[in-house]
């Protein structure tokens, strides 16, 4: 008997030797090509063969002064918001004037008690407790008057306040700070960030001597962040990285450049460190760079042929990225910048418009207090009845009555501005005031209770003015609250700010004088 052996035969895939080498030199199937190509790109040139090794720069330093010589306003200490738009007494929150008018009102001697001008009035919410009770910062500002000496405040005396840079007329902050070489002027401040860019310098009398300069030694190092374009042609980028993440802030200018480097090669840009304080006008004044083959390249002029020229390095002529008016080209102001500052609710909120129909420039009152403004006629009594309202008989084929009122849609918080052309300055909107002619005796309307419309002192009071330029078509609005920072040692910093915004479409009031309206049947 014979027996037959069935045989199979089958391919297998043969498992490689595990040879790394092979993997990491990328072989090309025709490198001649590959060389071509390169060739036609002018990538034989050589003007990427070399990088960097080592970095020598000289930074001059321009410290800047302390408001009026207080070492306590100093932009190296402070955030520079804070020392900006400060107000006066604003040290003196709520729960301070609370705790020491308490104590204050214990003295007998002081008789506070018996002044009702020195008690909260109608405080806001969630204080309403403590209404007619003895005010600390009502004390405090009629010390003098009152023959009270600092000493009765004890440690609740508030520590020195930093001068009021609020220009009531332009409703902007303006103010100088000092350098060795003349001034750093914040004009037509309106409010929030207060960077590099608000500052423009001025020349003025020296205030003293700039400290010499720092000759550093530096290595510089490759430009690497997130999701940038990676250097070895064998690595993977993360596909999870979303550049659309990173928005541009202006508070980190690394960031606004980011979208640019995201379309260059990771190894064309090197960063090289120079650590500086706040508080300065830095500059850089020379930059010499050593590369890899040995080359040096230097920002100073050296004569070539027989005329002075750069070496390689030289700031381009008509631009700058930092750049501030009056100062040279790659001066850079630093000082201690509020980021991020917690904040509160409005306690205050003002708008402007010019009205046309009324010929006059409204300032609406919206908050004061923390709160909303209550708007509206005033409230009349037995004295001062209003007119007894109309009640036409919509009859037309009788004879009709007439009634007549002196003024129409006249409410509380609405202040009235009148242009004057003949203001020192220019054109200027004057503080008026209105009367409520709906009662059979006139009352005049009260007073604006909001601190941006008030001028003067609380012992001078003045009309508010307010400069034609300083507002815009559509309207302004104006804000008060505190905000909370903290110094460059982490104490915290709180002030009250005043911001300016552009409104969309001004407030206006249609008001009517000498109106007859129909009453009834003849």
């Amino acid at each position: 008997m014979v027996s037959r052996v069935d045989m199979y035969h089958r391919l297998e895939p043969r498992r490689g030797a595990r040879d790394l080498d092979n993997g990491f030199a990328a072989r090309l199937h025709d490198p001649v090509w590959f060389l071509a190509r390169q060739w036609q790109m002018g990538e034989h040139q050589g003007e990427n063969a070399t990088s960097p090794v080592k970095v020598e720069c000289s930074v001059s330093r321009k410290p800047i002064a302390p408001l009026d010589g207080n070492p306590a306003f100093d932009p190296a200490m402070v955030p520079a918001e804070a020392l900006v738009e400060s107000e006066l007494e604003d040290w003196w929150t709520m729960g301070r004037r609370i705790r020491v008018g308490a104590r204050l009102a214990t003295s007998s001697e002081l008789g506070l008690a018996e002044m009702p001008a020195m008690r909260f009035r109608d405080p806001p919410p969630p204080y309403s407790a403590f209404d007619g009770m003895v005010d600390g910062r009502a004390v405090w500002l009629s010390r003098q008057r009152l023959g009270i000496g600092a000493g009765a405040f004890g440690h609740d005396a508030p520590a020195q306040d930093s001068p009021d840079h609020w220009d009531p007329q332009l409703l902007s902050y303006a103010t100088t700070f000092d350098t060795p070489e003349g001034i750093l002027a914040v004009r037509d401040h309106r409010g929030g960030p207060l960077d590099w860019y608000s500052a423009d310098g001025e020349p003025s009398s020296a205030t003293g001597e700039p400290s010499s300069p720092l000759d550093l030694v530096l290595v510089p190092t490759p430009l690497e962040y997130p999701a940038a374009p990676l250097s070895r042609f064998w690595e993977i980028e993360d596909a999870a990285v979303d550049i659309g993440g990173y928005a541009p802030d202006t508070a980190h200018f690394a960031t606004m450049l980011l979208v640019d480097l995201i379309f260059s090669h990771s190894d064309d840009w090197f960063l090289f460190p120079v650590t500086l304080h706040a508080g300065m006008v830095a500059a850089i004044e020379s930059v010499t760079v050593t590369d890899a083959f040995g080359e040096i390249y230097s920002s100073q002029e050296t004569l070539q042929d027989g005329a002075l020229r750069h070496v390689g390095l030289h700031a381009p002529e008509d631009f700058s990225l930092f750049r501030c008016a009056g100062l040279r080209q790659h001066d850079l102001v630093l000082w201690l910048v509020a980021e991020g500052p917690l904040e509160s609710e409005a306690i205050e909120r003002v708008q402007f418009g010019v009205d046309e129909h009324s010929n006059v420039t409204w300032a609406l009152e919206r908050i004061v207090d923390a709160r909303e403004a209550a708007r509206g006629p005033l409230a009349s009594d037995n004295a001062n009845p209003p007119y007894p309202p109309s009640q036409p008989s919509g009859d037309l084929t009788k004879p009709r009555d007439y009634a007549y009122k002196p003024a129409q849609g006249i409410e509380t918080h609405w202040h009235p501005y009148t242009l004057d052309h003949k203001e020192e300055g220019g054109p200027t909107y004057v503080q008026g005031g209105l009367a409520d002619y709906s009662l059979q005796r006139p009352k005049p309307l009260p007073r604006p209770r909001a601190r941006v419309l008030q001028a003067g002192t609380p012992d001078a009071p003045a009309l508010h003015r307010v400069a034609a330029a300083a507002l815009s078509g559509g309207g302004i609005e104006l804000e008060r609250r505190w905000r909370l920072a903290r110094d460059i040692n982490g104490q915290p910093v709180l002030w009250i700010e005043r911001q300016r915004r552009i409104l969309r479409g001004p407030p206006a009031r249609n008001i009517m004088f000498d109106v007859l309206e129909e009453s009834g049947e003849g």
